[in-house]
């Protein structure tokens, strides 16, 4: 069950972030549920039900992949 104040909360952080930048913005548990890939659940379709494969990027001595995870280094 979602908190009751949740859209109240989503509309002030918003409301405030238009005053001080003259953008929205995105509140933060939402930015959170996206990078997490909470609610790709019954709603989703197509490939965003599909989990995305983990690519690494190389670094100086180490390598870090999209997920956050390090080898090396």
């Amino acid at each position: 069950m979602p908190h009751s104040h949740h859209a109240d909360a989503r509309k002030s952080h918003g409301d405030k972030l238009n005053r001080m930048t003259g953008q929205r913005g995105e509140y933060p548990p939402d930015r959170a549920a996206r990078i997490a890939n909470v609610g790709a659940g019954a709603s989703a379709q197509g490939d965003a039900t599909k989990v995305l494969d983990e690519a690494f990027v190389a670094a100086p001595a180490r390598q870090v992949s999209n997920t956050g995870k390090v080898i090396g280094g």
